[in-house]
Parts: structure tokens; C-alpha cells; sequence
């Protein structure tokens, strides 16, 4: 498990982020709720139990709190952690872009999110099976530009968007 630890870091780094642009930033207690399979997939364990994965969370994050809440795992990240990450972690450009931009206008046309992904890279874009909870799904072709899958939905004159690591994403359209 050592050697996914960054993985699983570089996400919890990544969820701040994204909490830090739509809220702004507080010293304080983070908590991220991930579903059991979500840790394993990032881990690339296989923990049965959210118990056992907390334990094994706690080996290589002993900074970090965990706790079971059903099938998911929550990972409490101290707040001198969530100052570090706004003070020294570099926002990723993507990110910060698309956030200003649905908080510019909630009404975004669909053609305005693929906008967003075309000024940083190419990218493919799908249309959601009849029945999916979103209508489209965008990712970039090159992961480095941003490794996550966004789900796209048009609701009621507003434009949502949730994102999704891949094996989630997977996991969703399964």
C-alpha cells in the first residue's frame, strides 16, 4: 500500500482543492467520505471491511483520523494539513477555471463546458447511456492536464457537474 499512498494523497490534496475554490479557505478539520471500493481501487488493496482499511490508512497516514460511517471510510485531515495544501499545493489551472466559470453562470450551454475543456487540451466527450444520471461525460485525453471524469447534467435551466476518478466513473456506468 506505500507505494499507491501518493495516489491516495494526491486525491485528498485534490478534493481540498476543489472545497477550497467553491468555499474558500478556513483553517480547519476536513472531512472526505470515500466508499470502501474507492479506497481500494485508489490503494489497490482489497480491504473487506471499512475497519481493516482504517486500520491500514492509519500505518501510512498517522496525521489523518479515520473513521467507518456505513460503507464508507472518513478521512478527517488536520487543519494545519488544509493550510499547507492552500498555501504550498499549486491549484491546478483546469480546475480553478471550470470552478470560475459555473460560479460565473450557472447556466452554462453545453457547448461553453466543452469550451472549458478545449482551451487546456484535447478531450473526448460521450453521451451518457438513455437513463444514466447525467447526460455527458467529459475527460481529457492526456491525464496530466486533469485525471478526472465529468459527468455533465442539464437540470432545470442549470448546468451541474460532478467528477469522478476513472475506476468511480467505471463503477457508475457498470
Amino acid at each position: 500500500m506505500l507505494e499507491r499512498k501518493e495516489h491516495l494523497e494526491k486525491n485528498i490534496i485534490e478534493q481540498i482543492q476543489e472545497a477550497q475554490l467553491k468555499l474558500g479557505f478556513v483553517k480547519e478539520t476536513v472531512r472526505l467520505y470515500y466508499p470502501l471500493d474507492s479506497l481500494n481501487a485508489i490503494l489497490n488493496i482489497h480491504c473487506q471491511e471499512g475497519n481493516e482499511m482504517c486500520i491500514q490508512l492509519a500505518s501510512v497516514f498517522p496525521d489523518f483520523t479515520f473513521g467507518c460511517r456505513g460503507e464508507r471510510v472518513e478521512i478527517s485531515v488536520p487543519p494545519d494539513y488544509v493550510e499547507y495544501v492552500h498555501r504550498e499545493v499549486k491549484t491546478p489551472a483546469f480546475l480553478a477555471e471550470m470552478i470560475a466559470r459555473f460560479q460565473e453562470n450557472q447556466h452554462l450551454t453545453f457547448q461553453q463546458v466543452q469550451q472549458i475543456f478545449a482551451e487546456f487540451g484535447e478531450y473526448e466527450c460521450q453521451k451518457m447511456p438513455e437513463g444514466a444520471d447525467f447526460d455527458y461525460v467529459l475527460y481529457f485525453e492526456n491525464p496530466d492536464i486533469d485525471s478526472y471524469y465529468y459527468c455533465i447534467r442539464m437540470e432545470m435551466g442549470h448546468t451541474i457537474y460532478h467528477r469522478f476518478m476513472k475506476e468511480d466513473y467505471e463503477q457508475l456506468i457498470l
